[in-house]
Formats: structure tokens, sequence, C-alpha cells
């Protein structure tokens, strides 16, 4: 029986035969008697593509065999050692460390509290009493007086120290244990940080490891290569198949997940948008509603167990404005934290560099205790990405990628349905020079064409003066605006019979009525009018979307 490494070489001479465009000669029928043993050598008379696909099957079949014997022999070798030799060793430790708490406390009534002016005065005696100091790294060096020396000092996420700090921290100590992951994200440095430091280190000619704009924790490596190193290889926190995606991506899949995988079928999923230019400055609200509307319902997540992750702060303030009850923070915010259940929203119609990070990525999904869920766009890509590495990841694993069901009639404004837009348009009359307008006139048209709504129409621009007859409710300001002959609503569906008015609607352009613009004060006044007048509104944002349902639930509210 041939092993899986002898059936891959015969596999890739073939192949390389193959693409040589020659043919499967005597000497090489010779060759593979005496070194593989094939005896039929009519098996040579075949298509060359069915040649090397049965060389195929034949390592995979031989590498599964010899993988199920490598697990049974692992698997023997774990069952003659002791199991509880981990907890044995974890409880003798707690013993000896308690036996020396008890030696080194016994005959105390009470334990010495201390005064914040004791911590400089008396800093031996605080060091005596309580010998480990807490402390951020930037405060190490002053926690107590500056003549103790600690025995250790041991610095975490150092990934995240920059080397001023990271140096002044080494001031106060005879030993060091540095703590960190150079595949995560490092310290922030701001531009102008970056100028000046760039401007120190050009003016003293300074080692490349000196850079400001590194980590601490690479700075040390880059200064000093031979220092001890050890690998933290074991993982404790998520899920096997959240974190192996990392693993194979980041970490050459030198890691060791200790978590169980249990088959659940939903650990990982992709929510592609429909196809459009959904980002605007950095924030997506067709991602906010795919999280909103199909995500959250679906799920019906524990809040404090669930966490959002964007890469832009635009993205981060949206989502909390509109998602109150769960946290959304960017990348940078989430690294240290961890949740059962995380959302990353990658907010892109084209992916950029800077949310393609493989750093951020890394963090990104390896917050995800139990459930990863990616929003992502539906737009084609035009090069490969860490994030395009991941929903194959995710399909590889067959878990679910699904196209939104949330659209809007606006989407048509968008380059890629420019053919749609035409057809759907010259159906129906142009009612303004705004395809926005046009494709809500025409929306509103199919849904008042329905039999339930025979008793209502709809004019455009139709003048406010001419609604409100009385303008006793309003203040000055309001009123001024209100009889402005230019104050007009976009649409204003009314009763046929009556001629009383049902449903104002108003159709908002992100630009141009954005929060603080001149536009969204006069729109805080027309709503404010509106209201004083019960009189319907409906806003729609050429960003948002289900306007069909909206028009639809309010229509059917008024009208009954």
């Amino acid at each position: 029986m041939l092993s899986s490494k002898q059936w891959v070489m015969l596999w890739q001479e073939c192949q390389a035969i193959s693409e040589e465009k020659k043919t499967i000669g005597f000497w090489f029928k010779i060759k593979t008697f005496f070194k593989y043993g094939i005896t039929h050598w009519s098996f040579y008379k075949q298509e060359f593509s069915k040649i090397i696909t049965t060389f195929q099957a034949m390592y995979y079949k031989a590498k599964e065999k010899e993988l199920s014997k490598q697990i049974s022999d692992i698997e023997g070798y774990l069952n003659g050692v002791d199991k509880h030799l981990l907890n044995d060793l974890c409880d003798n430790s707690m013993i000896l460390l308690k036996d020396k708490l008890a030696r080194r406390y016994e005959g105390n009534d009470s334990r010495r509290v201390f005064s914040e002016d004791n911590l400089w005065k008396e800093s031996n005696d605080v060091l005596k009493e309580y010998p480990v100091i807490l402390s951020t790294t930037f405060s190490s060096r002053n926690s107590l007086n500056s003549d103790v020396v600690y025995d250790y000092l041991i610095m975490d996420e150092a990934s995240q120290v920059d080397i001023a700090t990271g140096a002044l921290a080494l001031s106060c100590a005879r030993n060091v244990v540095i703590v960190g992951d150079t595949k995560q994200l490092p310290n922030v440095v701001t531009e102008d940080m970056r100028v000046r430091a760039k401007a120190i280190f050009d003016t003293y000619n300074l080692k490349e490891g000196y850079q400001f704009t590194k980590s601490f924790l690479q700075s040390i490596l880059d200064i000093m290569p031979d220092v001890t190193q050890t690998l933290l290889r074991e993982h404790y926190r998520c899920h096997p198949k959240i974190i192996n995606f990392c693993n194979q991506k980041f970490y050459r899949g030198e890691l060791i997940i200790m978590t169980k995988d249990n088959g659940e079928d939903d650990v990982l999923s992709v929510v592609k948008t429909v196809a459009g230019n959904h980002e605007r400055n950095h924030y997506s609200q067709r991602q906010i509603d795919v999280i909103k509307n199909e995500i959250m319902p679906k799920y019906n997540f524990n809040p404090e167990e669930t966490g959002i992750i964007a890469p832009y702060r635009n993205q981060v303030e949206a989502l909390n404005r509109e998602i109150t009850d769960i946290d959304a923070a960017t990348v940078h915010k989430f690294q240290g934290k961890e949740k059962d259940n995380i959302i990353i929203s990658t907010v892109d119609d084209e992916i950029s560099d800077f949310a393609d990070d493989p750093y951020l990525i890394n963090v990104a999904v390896s917050r995800a205790k139990k459930k990863l869920m990616l929003v992502v766009t539906g737009n084609e890509q035009s090069k490969e990405h860490n994030i395009t590495d991941l929903i194959d990841y995710i399909q590889y694993n067959n878990f679910e990628v699904v196209e939104s069901k949330i659209y809007s009639i606006f989407d048509y404004l968008y380059k890629q349905y420019t053919e749609e837009r035409i057809a759907y348009l010259q159906k129906y009359k142009k009612i303004s020079e705004y395809d926005s307008e046009n494709l809500m006139y025409s929306l509103i048209q199919e849904i008042i064409a329905d039999n339930k709504y025979s008793s209502l129409d709809v004019i455009c621009h139709f003048p406010l003066n001419m609604l409100i007859k009385n303008p006793q409710l309003l203040n000055d300001r309001e009123c001024q605006y209100a009889m402005n002959p230019a104050t007009h609503l976009d649409f204003l569906i009314y009763n046929r019979i009556s001629k009383k008015p049902v449903l104002a609607i108003e159709v908002d352009g992100y630009e141009f009525h954005k929060k603080d613009t001149v536009q969204a004060s006069r729109d805080l006044l027309k709503d404010r009018i509106m209201d004083l007048y019960e009189i319907p509104l409906l806003r729609f944002k050429t960003n948002g979307c289900g306007e069909r349902e909206k028009i639809v639930g309010m229509l059917d509210k008024l009208v009954g």
C-alpha cells in the first residue's frame, strides 16, 4: 500500500508530463514499476485527466487512513495518561500559595489600611503588605515613590503600548515579562504625533527598531531579536470554527484550540446587502437595517452578551443611536473585550485597505466566543481581501451565506441598476427633475392602485400655505416658513371625496438633509407644523429601506 506522500509524488509527476504535453513513456512506466509497484501498464492508456484524478483520489484515501491512525495513536496515549494530572497540579499550586500567604500574614488580626500619602512616604511598608501593584503602563513608574524598584514588571497588551511609555515602565523593575500579540492592533499614533516623532527619529539617526510608530512589543523584538520568546499557543476563548480562521490566516496553524466543537450549525454566518452605493462618509444605513431587521429578530440575542464591531466611528455612532441596548464600538475599543455573539459591520461598498487591515480583522473575529455574524456589501470586489477570505472560509465550512432581502425603491438610483431604473420610470409620469422623487411617486401610484385605497389620490409638490389656512397655532418663525410660497410637501396623499389630507411624504436626500445642515433645521420646522395640525408625515431617506411596507402600514392605520 503506497503512502500519501508517494501518491502525491505520482500525481505531481503525471501533472508535469501533462503540462509539457508529452506522453507517458516506457522509462516512466519502468520507474513506477520499481518505485511504486504499479504493474498494470494498461492503466496509462487512459486520458491524462483520469490518471491524475485517480492519483488524487488515492492520495486522499491514503492520507485519511494515516490521519485516522495518528488520531487513534494520540487517543491511545491520552487514555494512558493520568486525567487528573492538570487538576492535581492546580490544586497543589493553590495549597502552596495559601500556605505561603498564611505564613506571611499569620498573627495579623486585620490588614493594614494605607492612605494616599502612605503610597509615597511608606512605600516599602505598602509593598510588604501588598506585594503586587496594579497600574497602567504610564503610571507604573510613580505608583509608589521613585526609590522603589520592583522584582518583576508584567506588561500586558504590550502591542498597544508606545515605545516611550514602555521604556518609562522598564525603569522601575529588575526583570520584565512583556505580554502581547504582534498580530493584533498596535498602539494608535495620531498624524501630529507621527510627524513630530519622525522629526526626532531623523535628527538623531536612530535605529529602525526605535520608530515611534511601532508598538513597544514590536520595538523590543526588533532591537533584541534574541530575547527569550514563548508563544502562548493554547486558546480557550472562541468556538473552534471561529478561532480556526485566525489560526490558519494569521498564526500559521500554530495555535492549539482548547474549546470544543459540538457541531453547531450557526456559529458563523454572512449577510450580503443588495448591490448598491450604500456607504456615506464611512456610514452604511443599509448594513444597520440588516442588523436591526434581519439579524436581531432571527437570533434574539441576549444584549449583555452581544457586541457590534465596525471599523469607523461614524458607523458606530449611528449604530448606538438606533440600537441602544447593545454595545457597539470600533475594533480598537473592543480589543481586550469578548462577547458570546459578535456582529461585524464592514460598512464599505468597495472594501478599503483600512477596513481590511489584517490586525483589525484578527481582533474583530476573535472577540466572538460562540457566534460570529458578518454583514458585507453585495457588490463585486475588484481584488482579493482578508474579508473575502473570511467569507470563503465560512462557505468552505458549510455555514450560511445569504443575500439580504432588505431593499429600497431608491436602490434604483445606484449605477448598478441604471437599466432597471430607466425601464421602471418609463411606466410612470415624470413629475420632478430628481429621480428620487420620480421613484417615490411611482411607488405611491402602485400602492394606491390597490382597490382598498380606491378613495385616495396623490399630488406632488403641494404648497404648505394651501394646507395651513389658519396659522394661529404657529409662532412667528413657523408662520413665516409655512406661509412662504416656496415651502411645499413633496407628496400629499388625500381623500378624493372629502379632499382632506391623509398622509404627507417627504424624500430626503442624504447630503442635502443630513444633520446640522440648513435643510435639516427646516425639516424640523415642517415636522413641528404637521404635528400641530395633526397631519401624519413620513420621511424617507434615500439611503434607507422598506418604503412600501411603511407607507402601506401607515395607510392601513389611517384609512382602516
